[in-house]
């Protein structure tokens, strides 16, 4: 940079000789905490926000199984319905687990919220035929994948949750 244009730069805002420097002297204090205050703003704002600070890691150990319940019914039938169990490991220090539903539509707002590390839902059902066994049981099973699935989390005595497990299908068979 030039003399001239540096000389420019300084004039223009202060004015030239004892005045600029008055002029000056007069607004450092209110500068200094102007600096002081747009320094703070700036290191606030780059801060990480309260949900990502301290993220925790999510729920593991998932296992997903299908359970089954068949009754005898009277004329050689029966009535059996399947049920799909998530279960994971325990989360140091969480004092209860939520659950997420999923589905196309998006995730369901609406938690449950629970103490046990297990969660099982019916996912189908029939009534047939005692010879035909569990008809068309593995066909409902693999719409029901398609439609639902559910994600779990830790809460923790301080109001504190973990980031949600990864989605598991209802309906499918998981072994970590």
């Amino acid at each position: 940079m030039t003399k001239a244009a540096s000389q420019a730069r300084v004039m223009l805002p202060l004015g030239d000789g004892e005045a600029g420097k008055q002029f000056l002297r007069g607004r450092l204090p209110l500068l200094a905490v102007a600096a002081l205050v747009v320094g703070l703003l700036t290191a606030w704002w780059g801060r990480p926000c309260a949900a990502q600070e301290g993220v925790l890691p999510p729920v593991e150990g998932l296992v997903a199984m299908l359970e089954d319940e068949v009754r005898d019914l009277p004329g050689e039938r029966i009535a059996w319905a399947t049920y799909w169990k998530l279960c994971w490991a325990a989360y140091p220090g969480a004092t209860a687990y939520e659950l997420q539903a999923l589905t196309s539509e998006g995730a369901s707002r609406k938690l449950r919220r629970q103490s046990e590390r297990c969660f099982r839902i019916e996912t189908v059902k029939g009534e047939n035929d005692k010879s035909h066994g569990l008809i068309s049981r593995d066909l409902l099973l693999a719409v029901q994948m398609g439609q639902l699935a559910y994600r779990v989390r830790a809460v923790l005595d301080d109001h504190r949750v973990s980031a949600w497990s990864r989605p598991m299908a209802v309906g499918t068979r998981h072994t970590p």
